[in-house]
C-alpha cells in the first residue's frame, strides 16, 4: 500500500482527504512544513507521494523545494494544494517542484484521479528501478563470468606451455605479477603514456599471454640442457612471431578490441631492446610499444632470479644490478627508473609467489576430481 503524507493547517480539509483515501492509501497528516521536512530526513520509510497546503505562505513552497532537491527525498511525488485560482500560484508550484496542482475546496474525484496517476508513475519508476538493478546485476554476473573465463582459458594455456617446459608456464604468471607493479607505478608517475587506467586489470591479465608462442617451439630445443646452438637460438628466436600470427589470424573474430591489441603487442615485441638490438622486428627505443617495454624489465627479472637448465639463479640484488646497468641499451631508462621505485616490492613479490605455489599445491591434493565428477554426470544422464 502506497503511503501519502497530507502536510495541511485545516483540520477540516486534512479530515475530508484522509476519508477519501484512507482505504487505499496509508495516510500520515502533519500541520507544521519544518516538522514535515524534519520527519522527511530522519524517517527510514517516506511516503511516496507529498500532499502540500501552499495557501499557508511561501513557507510551504519552501518545503516543496526542500524535498525536491535532497538526495533523500528527491524522488517523492508532489501535489499542490490552493484555493488561488490565479494561475500564477500553480506555475509557481510547479516551478518549485511539485508534479501536480489540485484547487480548494477539494474536490475528492479529481484529487484522487490525481493522485492515481502519480501513484502509477510511483510505481512504473519502482518496476523501471527494480528493472535495472536486474539487468546491471546480470551485466555484473556476465562480465565477471567473461573474465573467469579469460582467466581459466589463459590459465589452460600456461598450463600447457608448463607441460613443454617446465619454467615456461611459471614463467608467464610470474612475470605477470611484477608487470602490474611496474605497471602501476608508471600509470601513477603523471607521465601520459597513452595507457588507460581502466585498463590496468586486462593488461596485467594478458601478459601472461606474452610467451605463448613457445607452444610452437620444437620441444627438442625448448627442453634442451645446457645452451643452444645458433640454430636452436634461432628456432627460440621464432616464438613472438608464432604468437603474433596465430593473434593476428584470429583476431577478426574481435576486431578493434584492445585485449587482443595488449597480448600482441606482448607477445610480439617483449624481446625487442631499446638500442635496436632485440628480435624479430629490431625496434628501438620508443619505436618498441610501451607495453612490451614494461614486460621486458619484469621478464628479465624473472628469468634472472629462477634456476635454469643453463645456469644457475641468482639473488634480488644481482638481479637488480643487472637491469639497472641495462638501462639505455637493453631496457627503456624510464622503465628502470620505475624498476627502481619499485624493487622492493618486486622482493615482496617473489616471496609472495613462492608461498602461493606450495598452497596451490595443497589445493591441488584436495580438490574434487574433474574424472569423478564427469562420470556421474553421465551416469545421471543415462538414467
Amino acid at each position: 500500500m502506497l503511503q501519502i503524507m497530507i502536510v495541511d493547517s485545516s483540520e477540516i480539509e486534512v479530515k475530508v482527504m484522509t476519508k477519501a483515501l484512507e482505504k487505499e492509501y496509508s495516510i500520515l497528516t502533519m500541520t507544521n512544513p519544518k516538522q514535515a521536512f524534519g520527519r522527511l530526513t530522519k524517517s527510514t520509510v517516506l511516503p511516496d507521494i507529498v500532499l502540500i497546503d501552499i495557501d499557508s505562505g511561501v513557507g510551504n513552497l519552501e518545503l516543496i523545494n526542500s524535498i525536491r532537491v535532497n538526495a533523500k527525498t528527491k524522488h517523492i511525488s508532489i501535489i499542490a494544494l490552493s484555493s488561488d485560482k490565479n494561475g500564477n500560484t500553480e506555475l509557481e508550484s510547479y516551478r518549485f517542484g511539485a508534479a501536480e496542482f489540485v484547487t480548494k475546496p477539494i474536490n475528492t474525484t479529481v484529487l484522487k484521479k490525481r493522485i492515481e496517476i502519480q501513484a502509477e508513475l510511483v510505481e512504473s519508476k519502482r518496476q523501471l528501478s527494480t528493472s535495472v538493478g536486474q539487468l546491471q546485476q546480470n551485466v555484473n554476473f556476465h562480465a565477471q563470468n567473461s573474465l573467469r573465463l579469460e582467466y581459466f582459458l589463459i590459465g589452460l594455456i600456461t598450463e600447457l606451455l608448463s607441460k613443454k617446459d617446465g619454467f615456461t608456464g611459471r614463467h608467464c604468471v610470474n612475470t605477470s605479477r611484477y608487470m602490474g607493479i611496474l605497471l602501476k607505478d608508471i600509470l601513477l608517475s603523471g607521465v601520459n603514456y597513452g595507457i588507460k587506467m581502466e585498463d590496468y586489470e586486462i593488461i596485467v591479465l594478458a601478459s601472461q599471454l606474452f610467451d605463448m608462442g613457445k607452444m610452437g617451439v620444437p620441444d627438442s630445443v625448448l627442453q634442451k640442457e645446457g645452451k643452444y646452438t645458433d640454430e636452436e637460438f634461432a628456432a627460440m628466436k621464432s616464438h613472438p612471431v608464432y604468437a603474433a600470427d596465430a593473434i593476428q589470424k584470429y583476431s577478426y573474430l574481435l576486431p578493434n578490441n584492445d585485449f587482443m591489441i595488449y597480448i600482441y603487442q606482448m607477445a610480439r615485441y617483449h624481446h625487442e631492446r631499446w638500442d635496436g638490438n632485440g628480435y624479430p622486428d629490431r625496434l628501438s627505443g620508443n619505436n618498441i610499444p610501451i607495453l612490451a617495454r614494461i614486460l621486458a624489465v619484469a621478464e628479465v627479472y624473472d628469468a634472472l632470479i629462477n634456476k635454469r637448465s643453463y645456469r644457475q639463479a641468482i639473488n634480488h640484488e644481482q638481479a637488480y644490478n643487472i637491469i639497472v646497468q641495462g638501462a639505455g641499451t637493453q631496457f627503456d631508462p624510464q622503465v628502470v627508473s620505475s624498476f627502481q621505485r619499485t624493487h622492493l616490492a618486486f622482493y615482496e613479490m617473489t616471496r609472495q609467489i613462492q608461498m602461493q605455489m606450495m598452497q596451490q599445491a595443497q589445493q591441488m591434493n584436495q580438490a574434487p576430481s574433474l574424472m569423478s565428477q564427469s562420470q556421474q554426470m553421465t551416469r545421471q544422464w543415462g538414467n
